[in-house]
């Protein structure tokens, strides 16, 4: 879990964006906007409290329908998402808009009001597909992304990394479908194994994707799989003309991968992916194999027994948050110090692969946990109690830079230069790069004539690179 790592799982945040970017700016622009890249900060027209990163494809004409993607970071960090989207974006010719004002922390009638506000803007400006309206988050701006089309509709799927749907008093009445992504030591992990098997008795079309990696962002190559299960399921619901091609060439991969699953001889793991295949081609394809192989699957001992072994995972993860959470209130950093070796350790020399991945996700959870107490704490200006929480926060997670910054942040405000300028560099040498969230901080605006945070500035723009 580096930089970009979210808040409480229950926090709601997010916010949608508006604008215009075509380079013949018929449609009475204030602001120049460029086709083919990145534009990180987009004021709504109608609200300047409103803004958002945008990407229009380079082909992108006034005349044609667009899809559009809207994506929500659990920091208000809109270019993240844009940066690993926007390569599929602009081969498939989609628009995509990333908050810079949704985050973490927001209840949900602000962020339903801001949604409105964008939205309203957004479809003055642009020629959308309102059939094809998707939205987009991580973490936090996940259950954004969820909540938005549970609560408001109009969203044909849902792209949900890392964090499931909001608590809900009654069952879901808008119509969705729903790819939710996580990382196999990501401390929502379980989370969203236990989502995707409740969405088995509804009638949200769902898949879950399981990636290498923590609470984080999917790598770019990990979320392209989005753009598949989008656009396959608009060629099945007749939004868009089916593309044999297309079709053929994305079954295809499919059964690479597949293939090479079969010589390892993991039965378990051909289960969940010929699952996948039939859940994704069937009625664009001719799937018979694929479904005749998964009924054979689905009787194995060796698949049966993997389920089981999920299962047990699950609880074991489960008491040893229970375990230690509590202790997050209760115990020095000494402590700490000692029990995170601990644990690390036992990393290092276990050869039990699911176990070690159980340790892991408990280890992305207590770094969470203790962002998510700090960063409330820093909300509400109690600096010494933040940085307690901040301590614990290092400790658990050494390699993280969040906690420098978060340092940073409490000093800025106190007016501490050095200890700002101190904490900034550490953030940076550990390799923190959202420059963007610095130059939406006017915190640190004061500090723009120190040579010393010029230079930082600059080992910030190194790291992005």
């Amino acid at each position: 879990m580096k930089s970009s790592i979210a808040l409480i799982s229950l926090i709601f945040c997010m916010v949608f964006f508006s604008c215009s970017g075509h380079k013949k700016q018929s449609r009475q622009d204030d602001q120049p906007l460029e086709n083919g890249k990145i534009i990180t900060n987009v004021k709504c027209k109608k609200n300047l409290m409103h803004s958002y990163a945008l990407y229009l494809p380079s082909t992108f004409s006034e005349d044609k329908k667009y899809p559009l993607i809207i994506c929500f970071d659990p920091q208000g960090s809109g270019t993240k998402p844009l940066e690993l989207l926007k390569d599929d974006a602009e081969k498939l010719g989609y628009i995509l808009a990333g908050s810079n004002v949704s985050k973490n922390g927001m209840q949900w009638d602000a962020t339903s009001e801001h949604y409105d506000i964008l939205l309203t803007d957004l479809t003055a400006r642009f020629n959308i597909d309102s059939t094809r309206l998707y939205t987009c988050g991580f973490s936090g701006g996940s259950r954004v992304a969820s909540t938005v089309a549970i609560l408001k509709g109009g969203i044909a799927s849902v792209i949900g990394c890392s964090a499931g749907f909001p608590q809900l008093k009654e069952a879901i009445k808008t119509k969705f479908d729903y790819i939710g992504f996580a990382g196999n030591d990501d401390m929502n992990y379980a989370e969203m194994i236990n989502l995707n098997r409740s969405l088995d008795n509804n009638n949200i079309r769902h898949q879950l994707v399981i990636f290498d990696g923590t609470h984080s962002w999917p790598t770019k190559e990990v979320l392209g799989e989005a753009f598949v299960w989008i656009e396959l399921n608009a060629m099945k619901d007749n939004k868009k003309a089916q593309d044999k091609n297309y079709i053929n060439q994305k079954l295809s991969d499919f059964k690479t991968q597949l293939e090479k699953i079969q010589k390892k001889g993991n039965k378990y793991e051909e289960y969940l992916l010929t699952k996948k295949i039939v859940n994704y081609f069937n009625g664009l394809a001719d799937i018979k194999n694929f479904e005749d192989q998964l009924k054979l699957l689905e009787a194995s001992p060796s698949v049966k027994s993997g389920i089981s072994q999920a299962e047990l995972n699950m609880k074991k993860e489960l008491a040893m948050q229970q375990k230690y959470g509590p202790k997050l209130s209760s115990e020095n950093a000494a402590w700490w110090k000692n029990e995170i070796a601990k644990l690390e350790s036992f990393i290092k020399v276990s050869q039990n692969e699911d176990e070690k991945h159980i340790v892991k996700r408990v280890l992305e959870y207590l770094s969470l946990s203790s962002f998510s107490a700090s960063s409330s704490l820093y909300g509400q200006s109690r600096f010494p109690e933040a940085e307690r929480y901040i301590e614990l926060y290092s400790i658990i997670d050494k390699d993280n830079p969040e906690p420098e910054f978060m340092y940073a942040q409490i000093y800025a405000r106190k007016k501490d230069a050095d200890k700002t300028m101190e904490h900034l560099k550490k953030a940076a040498d550990l390799g923190f790069s959202e420059k963007s969230r610095i130059d939406n901080d006017s915190i640190f605006q004061k500090f723009n004539a120190d040579q010393r945070f010029a230079e930082i500035i600059g080992i910030i723009e190194k790291n992005k690179k």
